[in-house]
């Protein structure tokens, strides 16, 4: 990849990445949250190298790709950068130091994914817990309906018997 030292507008970096300014703003601010600065104009606006872009296609990735979250993706970048700095600082050193942020990565990334299956285990345990209320509830409206149902017999049935005993007391005093 062939870096030039033509500077980038950010109307143009969000342009190049497919994102909004608002969205640019916000990812440069939780870049240089961990460290990593922007190169500004005397008008403290920022300006973009291909290095930059590079990290913010970086950060795209991981954002919109992999689903995680801008604080982890931008931690991971900066990680990432700072340790690829190092090592090009200590090229004598026959250990290469991103090993670290390597572990770092993969650490995060591994607790991102049992996150994201003790989630789709509690999403299922809620939707198993709906259907069981939905259900009590289909039974319970069900004997409610019942039991009303049986009251008014009950109601219909002592009314005829009460009716059925006041005709014979007065056909009885007829013949009394």
């Amino acid at each position: 990849m062939e870096v030039t030292d033509k500077p980038i507008a950010p109307k143009e970096a969000s342009i190049s990445l497919g994102i909004g300014d608002s969205t640019l703003r916000k990812w440069c601010l939780a870049i240089e949250h961990h460290g990593y600065n922007f190169p500004r104009t005397d008008n403290n606006r920022r300006v973009f190298f291909e290095k930059d872009m590079v990290i913010l296609r970086q950060l795209r990735q991981l954002v919109q790709v992999q689903n995680l979250s801008l604080e982890n993706a931008s931690l991971i970048v900066v990680t990432k950068v700072n340790d690829d700095a190092s090592e090009e600082k200590n090229t004598e050193i026959a250990v290469p130091s991103n090993r670290y942020g390597d572990e770092v990565i993969q650490e995060l990334l591994d607790h991102i994914e049992r996150q994201e299956e003790f989630n789709k285990k509690l999403l299922q345990r809620l939707d198993e817990q709906q259907q069981y209320i939905e259900e009590r509830l289909d039974k319970r409206e069900q004997l409610i309906q019942e039991n009303i149902k049986e009251s008014k017999e009950t109601k219909k049935l002592l009314l005829e018997a009460k009716e059925e005993k006041n005709k014979r007391k007065g056909f009885m005093k007829w013949f009394s």
